[in-house]
């Protein structure tokens, strides 16, 4: 017996031993999330104003993506990323905010000056969905999560019970007391008066790379800018104040401060994976959560003396909380040496849904089956080897009222074209339309629909199939409407 217990023992140690190995030789995965830069905000896709030298250079050493896509607002954003599905499914389109549900419905009336009863949206991410964080975890890698969080502001729904096992920082919209400590957020300890969050978090994940262990790591920076409040450090704000210029699209010198700050720190990440000598054994996924913000939102010291949009999104069309493409079409960065060809630019239209299968592929995880994740995994397109097998994305945004001055719209791209659905605000309680080619009118000004009343309806055809799939929580006719 005590023989048989011995040849046990061995035999657990040879199987740890051995998942150790295989864990090592995995890749480690860094996501570095913005907040609100909108797809033009940068050097790389076009600014001359804003100033990104570090994230020029991620760009030449990777693949740059002209058609990434992510939901009109951060809650869901970072819903899709996390679970690879459309947030749809579990009934959230919103920001988080006091005004959402656990467990949404379509209420049975609204007020009567109200034409249609609008969806509820999820107040948290359910603990019962699979993060990514879990899968990774479950195969060997250390989980970590620093910033801004916003998918439920009770602790029993932080990152700590979604598969992270180091959490620094679990922020909701923006940073709670600003960007300068001293602040209040959650689960950072306090640093010193002065200290700017950016700054603040990108030691703190600089830190985590240089002391990790033998097993690869999972690193999700999440960082607060460029959201509200506008605060970024005095120098550099007067150094873009000094070249401001009213025929730039892009004017504003607090925005591209904070824009400056958040490329300096994807720099310092950079260099440290360079100075520790792992930089060709990381995957590094740079994006945004949702285009940006393109009206007039600062407050505080600098609201009157730089009285201009936080940003322009042009060519595009609209920008947070829009479904059009300003508020969906996001920056998308990825570089992995050895993978990925340096200076590589993909067209392919691709979601943060895809994240999921894709950091799963690389991490060599199985995508679980029994999870409906609508994501598919972008290595074939990130590698040159192959294209994707998917042609239509789609989009659930309803809200009484849009940022664009529509009412909330549903829509579906396939192809070139992208069909959106204004919910009930056609002729006699029908929905309206409106058609674009992307390919041939970026900024969506044109309207096809009614010449092309055919494609109208084999688009409005499958939103119907996809929402019906989805479960997703659909707009209704007031009932008590005048």
């Amino acid at each position: 017996m005590r023989t048989l217990g011995i040849f046990c023992l061995l035999v657990a140690a040879t199987v740890t031993m051995e998942n150790h190995a295989v864990a090592k030789a995995r890749p480690n995965i860094i996501v570095f999330l913005v907040d609100d830069m909108g797809w033009t905000d940068s050097s790389v896709y076009g600014s001359t104003f804003y100033e990104t030298p570090n994230l020029s250079r991620l760009a030449g050493q990777g693949m740059r993506m002209t058609q990434a896509y992510a939901q009109p607002l951060c809650s869901p954003s970072r819903a899709a990323l996390l679970t690879g599905k459309y947030p749809a499914r579990i009934g959230m389109h919103q920001a988080i905010t006091g005004q959402s549900k656990p467990n949404p419905i379509v209420p049975a009336a609204a007020n009567p000056r109200q034409v249609v009863v609008w969806p509820q949206s999820r107040s948290h991410l359910p603990l019962s969905e699979q993060t990514i964080a879990e899968v990774l975890r479950e195969v060997g890698y250390q989980t970590w999560f620093l910033g801004k969080w916003h998918l439920g502001a009770a602790p029993r729904f932080w990152p700590q019970q979604q598969g992270f096992e180091t959490v620094i920082g679990v922020g909701g919209a923006g940073p709670s007391g600003g960007y300068f400590a001293p602040n209040n957020i959650p689960a950072l300890q306090p640093g010193p008066d002065g200290e700017y969050i950016c700054e603040r978090l990108t030691d703190e994940a600089c830190s985590l790379i240089s002391r990790r262990g033998d097993d690869p790591f999972f690193l999700y920076l999440s960082h607060f800018n460029v959201h509200s409040p506008y605060e970024a450090p005095a120098e550099q704000i007067e150094r873009f104040a000094a070249k401001m210029d009213p025929a730039n699209e892009h004017q504003n010198p607090v925005m591209a401060a904070m824009l400056y700050a958040m490329d300096q720190s994807l720099g310092k990440i950079m260099q440290r994976l360079d100075d520790e000598g792992i930089a060709d054994d990381t995957w590094l996924f740079f994006l945004s959560d949702n285009g940006g913000i393109h009206w007039h939102n600062m407050k505080g010291q600098y609201a009157e003396r730089f009285p201009v949009p936080v940003t322009s999104n042009a060519p595009l069309r609209g920008g947070k909380a829009c479904f059009y493409e300003g508020g969906i079409r996001v920056p998308m960065v990825v570089r992995k040496p050895g993978k990925i060809a340096a200076g590589a630019v993909c067209d392919v239209p691709v979601h943060m849904i895809d994240l999921y299968p894709t950091l799963c592929q690389i991490a060599g995880a199985d995508v679980p089956r029994e999870l409906s994740v609508d994501g598919v995994s972008l290595l074939p397109i990130l590698t040159e080897t192959g294209s994707l097998d998917r042609s239509r994305l789609f989009c659930h945004f309803p809200r009484s009222k849009t940022l664009a001055g529509t009412v909330g719209g549903s829509f579906v791209r396939d192809g070139d074209y992208k069909l959106i659905r204004l919910w009930f605000s056609g002729e006699q309680g029908t929905h309206a339309y409106e058609l674009y080619n992307l390919k041939q009118d970026v900024g969506e000004q044109s309207n096809l629909a009614e010449q092309m009343p055919q494609k109208v309806a084999e688009m409005a055809e499958a939103l119907d199939v996809w929402l019906e799939q989805t479960g997703a929580l659909l707009p209704r006719l007031n009932p008590k409407s005048n």
